[in-house]
Parts: structure tokens; C-alpha cells; sequence
């Protein structure tokens, strides 16, 4: 059986929208690669989730999809990106981007519009520490247009924060990027200690605009 490596969001409830109620089976992988969500496997007969998944994109020798777990009702439940075994080889030398879409159920039910996903393949500098190989997974709440079209800085709207109190104490505003916006690290950061995965923030123009899970190839691997 294929191994699917999953990253979740467990929706929160400024996150959630309207659903529609109509309840549709999903559209499974294949027959022989089930979600293993927890979610899915609750015995309550009662509990009815449905879940939804975006088109395939190559990466890698395999594929990344995004997915939305959503209750009979139409109430989401968890949203994540799955990584077939087969992503995490013959990944690119260089630093490479993707675009993963979501279901309609997902743009439906939530804030999140799409994921880009970026491998980056020689890791980049944290403060104080250091990433290697690896996925900054960026679940935007904007647009794919309004997003590619965030200027380099020194663009005011990179400088514009969202206000005092918004974001979380424990992050501060980090380095700016193009078509992506303003990321915000977390400060629990220490000097000299090896990360293998963090969450990363952003926001562009007073606004909050991702939540980015950031987990190297190897701990993916393990």
C-alpha cells in the first residue's frame, strides 16, 4: 500500500465559512490508498466526514494534492496537504515552487484559497539556527493573482503590520519577500539548535494573509 504523508490544519473557528449541506462522497486516490485521518476511522456510526481533494501536482518523483475533511453538514473538519513517499526523491537542485489548489467544498468552507508550496533545497537561515532541505508549505487566505502580485520590497505594504495585539506574542515580523508577503517567526527559537519543522506566519498590507507549516525532507522522511 502507498504511504501518504499528511500536513493538517485543524480549522479554527474564525476560519469557518458556510457550507453547503448537500452531502457528496469523496473522490478517494485509488481504492488501495485510504485517508487515514482519525476523523475517518471513528467508530460512532453517527459521525459521517467526507473528504475532498484538490488536483495532483508532480513533485518530486510523486505527487502533492491538497484535501478537506468536512462533517455531513458541511462543517470543516481538517485541511492539509498529502505528500506521496515518491515526492520526497528526485526533488529539483534548486529552490522550486508549486501551486496546489483546493476543492470548491474547501473554498467553500473556509478562508484558505490555495497552498504554495515551496521546496527549498539547500534550507535557508532562521534566526539563530538553521533549516535544510525542506517544504514551506504556505496555506494563503488571498488569491493566487492578488498574491503574485506582492512587489519586492521595499513595497509599503510589506511594512504595513496588521495591528498591535492581532498576531501572536510569541512571533515578530521577519523578512520580507516578494509574492508572498511579510513572514512572522516564532521566538522560541535558540541559538544553535537544529530545526527540523516549525509554523511560520504572514500577512501582507495590515492583513493576515498564511499560516506556513515549514518540516525538513527528513523529517518528512521518517
Amino acid at each position: 500500500m502507498k504511504k501518504l504523508i499528511y500536513f493538517l490544519i485543524f480549522i479554527a473557528a474564525f476560519f469557518m465559512l458556510p457550507g453547503c449541506k448537500k452531502e457528496l462522497q469523496p473522490n478517494p486516490i485509488s481504492s488501495s490508498e485510504p485517508m487515514t485521518s482519525p476523523l475517518l476511522s471513528a467508530s460512532d456510526p453517527d459521525l459521517k466526514f467526507n473528504t475532498f481533494k484538490g488536483p495532483e501536482v508532480e513533485v518530486g518523483n510523486g505527487y502533492a494534492r491538497t484535501f478537506i475533511i468536512r462533517s455531513h453538514t458541511g462543517v470543516p473538519q481538517e485541511l492539509g496537504v498529502i505528500f506521496t513517499n515518491e515526492a520526497l526523491a528526485g526533488l529539483p537542485a534548486v529552490n522550486t515552487p508549486y501551486v496546489l489548489d483546493f476543492h470548491h467544498k474547501a473554498l467553500e468552507s473556509t478562508l484558505f484559497q490555495h497552498v504554495a508550496l515551496g521546496w527549498s533545497a539547500n534550507g535557508h537561515p532562521l534566526p539563530g539556527t538553521f533549516i535544510t532541505s525542506h517544504f514551506d508549505v504556505r496555506f494563503f487566505m488571498m488569491s493566487l493573482q492578488d498574491r503574485l502580485a506582492i512587489p519586492p520590497p521595499p513595497a509599503p505594504g510589506l511594512f504595513v503590520l496588521p495591528p498591535t495585539g492581532y498576531m501572536p506574542a510569541n512571533y515578530f515580523p521577519d523578512a520580507p519577500a516578494p509574492q508572498l508577503g511579510r513572514h512572522w517567526t516564532d521566538l522560541s527559537f535558540v541559538a544553535g539548535v537544529p530545526v527540523d519543522y516549525t509554523m511560520i506566519l504572514g500577512s501582507y498590507n495590515g492583513r493576515f494573509t498564511f499560516v506556513s507549516p515549514i518540516v525538513t525532507r527528513t523529517a518528512l522522511a521518517n
